[in-house]
C-alpha cells in the first residue's frame, strides 16, 4: 500500500511540473499571445480541476491495489503456516494429530470407521457424481408434488422403510438419504423430522449432506455435511471432533426442523416450532436430507405434505414442493358402481349361454337396449325358454363311455339313458330320440 501511494504522489508531482513548465513562456512574454496587460487576467480553473481529479483517481486506485496486495500476502502466509504446522505435527485434514485421534477415538471400531470414512471421501470427492436435478426428476416433482421425495433404504443399511417418509432403524450405525436433493429455485426450503421412538441411549443425527455419503457415518462427521445431534444438542459440520452446542436434548415426540437457503448456503434449525439463532454457513452444495442413528429408533419426516409445527414455514410455503402435483389421483373405490355399462355387462353374464346357433338372433339396427329391471327380467325369461327347447336337439349326443368303465356299467344296469357306447350306432334307441314336445310353461 505504501509503494502504491508513492507512485500516485510521484505521478501528481510530474503533472504539476509539466503544467508549470508549459506556463513559464507565457508568463515571461505575455505579449506574444496578444494579451493586453492593462486588462485584468481571468484565470481558467478547468485545468486545475482536471489535475485534481486525476490525482484523486490515482490515489484511490493505488489504495485499492495496496489493500488487495496486503490480503494476498496474508492469505499466502496463512497457507504456508498451515502447511508447515501439518508437516511438523503430522496433522490430518481435520487438524488432528495421531495422538489426539487416539484420545478421541478410544476403541478400534471407531478408529476403523474414521479411516474408512476418509478413504470414502478420497474415492468419492464432491462433484464425482452428478446429483443435480435432472429434467426427468423435475417432471416427477411437477407430477407428484412433494410426494416425489422419499427415503432410499439400501441393502447395506440395517433399517426398514415403513412408508415413503418413515424409517425404522434396527440397530447399529446406519444412515439414510432421500432420493432427490433440495431444489434451488426458491429462497428458503424447510422440512421437519419427528422422533417417533428413540431410547435415551440412542443418538439420532438429522441434517443435510451431499451424495454419496457413507452409510455407516453420522451426518456432520464427514466433509460437505452438517447435522444436529439429538442427545447433546450440538451441531457438527465436516468433522466428528468439533461441534458447537446450540440447543437442548431431544426425546421421543420432539420435532426438529431444518431450514436451508440455497442462495447463501445458510442452514438453521428449529425445535418444536421455535427457531435457534445459530446458523451453519458455507453449505453451497447439492444437499440431500440425511438422517443417521447409532441404535434402534424410528422417525417420520414431513417435507410439506402436511402442516409444519413452525408457523412461519406454513405461512410462507417453505415446503420442498407443491402439496398437489399435476397428476390426477386415482378414482375413489366404488365410485363406478350402478353405471349403465356395468349393469349391461352383469345382465349379459348372468344369462346362460346356449350352444344352439339358431337361438342367437342379431339385434336390429334400431333396437334400443333398456336397463329397466322389468324389461331385463322378461328378456332373461325368454332366453331361458329358448335354451330349454334347444338343449336336447339332434346335434347333441349323450356323453361317451368305455365298456370296461365300472361306473358306466353300474349306471346302465340302473336303467340310465344318459350314456351311450363309444361307437355310435347308425340309429339311436327310441329312448334316446330327441323329443319335439314343447316344454311345460313355467
Amino acid at each position: 500500500m505504501t509503494r502504491a501511494s508513492n507512485w500516485s504522489g510521484a505521478l501528481a508531482t510530474c503533472l504539476l511540473c509539466i503544467r508549470t513548465a508549459s506556463a513559464l513562456p507565457h508568463i515571461a512574454n505575455p505579449s506574444i499571445l496578444g494579451w493586453n496587460m492593462e486588462r485584468p487576467v481571468v484565470e481558467d480553473d478547468s485545468d486545475d480541476a482536471l489535475v485534481i481529479m486525476l490525482i484523486l483517481i490515482s490515489a484511490i486506485f493505488g489504495t485499492i491495489l495496496g489493500i488487495a496486495a496486503v490480503f494476498l500476502v496474508l492469505y499466502a502466509l496463512v497457507q504456508v503456516v498451515q502447511r508447515v504446522r501439518r508437516f511438523v505435527f503430522r496433522l490430518d485434514d481435520d487438524g488432528m494429530s495421531e495422538r489426539m485421534r487416539n484420545q478421541l477415538l478410544p476403541d478400534e471400531d471407531s478408529r476403523q470407521s474414521y479411516e474408512l470414512a476418509r478413504a470414502f471421501e478420497r474415492q468419492y470427492p464432491y462433484g464425482s457424481v452428478d446429483t443435480q436435478l435432472t429434467p426427468e426428476q423435475q417432471s416427477l416433482i411437477r407430477e407428484k408434488g412433494v410426494d416425489a421425495w422419499e427415503f432410499d433404504v439400501n441393502l447395506d443399511v440395517n433399517a426398514m422403510q415403513q412408508s415413503k417418509t418413515e424409517v425404522l432403524f434396527m440397530g447399529g450405525d446406519n444412515c439414510v438419504q432421500t432420493n432427490l436433493p433440495l431444489p434451488k429455485s426458491n429462497s428458503v426450503y424447510y422440512f421437519e423430522v419427528k422422533l417417533v421412538e428413540k431410547p435415551t441411549d440412542v443418538s439420532l443425527w438429522i441434517g443435510l449432506a451431499t451424495k454419496p455419503f457413507p452409510a455407516w457415518r453420522m451426518v456432520g462427521w464427514n466433509k460437505f455435511s452438517a447435522g444436529y445431534c439429538t442427545n447433546s444438542g450440538s451441531v457438527h459440520q465436516n468433522s466428528p471432533f468439533r461441534g458447537s452446542r446450540i440447543g437442548e436434548r431431544l426425546l421421543s415426540g420432539d420435532i426438529l426442523g431444518i431450514g436451508y437457503q440455497p442462495r447463501s448456503g445458510v442452514m438453521w434449525f428449529t425445535r418444536n416450532g421455535r427457531r435457534y439463532k445459530e446458523i451453519v454457513s458455507g453449505m453451497l452444495y447439492d444437499l440431500f436430507p440425511t438422517i443417521s442413528a447409532d441404535g434402534p429408533c424410528s422417525f417420520s419426516a414431513n417435507f410439506g405434505q402436511r402442516g409444519f409445527v413452525f408457523i412461519e414455514a406454513n405461512v410462507k410455503r417453505w415446503g420442498l414442493g407443491p402439496v398437489e402435483g399435476t397428476q390426477q389421483p386415482p378414482p375413489v373405490y366404488g365410485a363406478n358402481q350402478n353405471t349403465t355399462l356395468l349393469e349391461t355387462a352383469e345382465s349379459e353374464s348372468t344369462t346362460p349361454e346356449s350352444d344352439d346357433d339358431s337361438s342367437i338372433q342379431p339385434a336390429a339396427e334400431d333396437t334400443v337396449i333398456l336397463i329397466d329391471g322389468q324389461a331385463t327380467n322378461e328378456r332373461q325369461h325368454q332366453r331361458r325358454q329358448r335354451t330349454r327347447s334347444g338343449r336336447r336337439s339332434a346335434s347333441h349326443r349323450p356323453p361317451l363311455y368305455q365298456k370296461e368303465d365300472p361306473i358306466a356299467a353300474q349306471l346302465l344296469e340302473a336303467g340310465s339313458t344318459s350314456l351311450v357306447p363309444a361307437s355310435y350306432p347308425s340309429k339311436l334307441p327310441e329312448s334316446l330320440e330327441p323329443t319335439t314336445s314343447e316344454p311345460p310353461p313355467s
